[in-house]
């Protein structure tokens, strides 16, 4: 008998990224923060390192993370990163609702490739 693969426990959340980025790693899943009981494990899931993509040829790196890592008081944390600078991002961002991070995510992407930021 074949070793079947177990399906992930929660889909990654769907992103349009446009061509010239590359993802570094993504764990950002469809968890939507406000339908979750302070008590509940599915926390664990709100790290630091959610998901991260640069842009290949601008040197532009999006990060979003939740911090405090699986606190459910904490919030998503993006920022727009150019040249390694993370003492002076070009965009911070910070919001509790998982669409608006969407929205906001799929806006800097494509204004990083319309050249906005370099």
């Amino acid at each position: 008998m074949k070793n079947q693969s177990i399906p992930p426990k929660f889909k990654l959340l769907p992103l349009r990224i446009p061509s010239s980025w590359e993802i570094s790693y993504n764990s950002l899943v469809e968890l939507d923060p406000s339908h979750l009981k302070d008590e509940e494990e599915k926390w664990r899931n709100f790290t630091e390192d959610l998901l991260q993509i640069k842009h290949i040829k601008y040197n532009i790196l999006l990060d979003v993370g939740w911090y405090p890592e699986s606190d459910p008081n904490g919030s998503y944390g993006l920022e727009l990163i150019k040249n390694h600078d993370w003492r002076n991002p070009l965009v911070s961002f910070d919001t509790k609702n998982r669409d608006e991070l969407v929205e906001k995510i799929e806006f800097l992407l494509w204004q990083v490739g319309e050249g906005y930021y370099i």
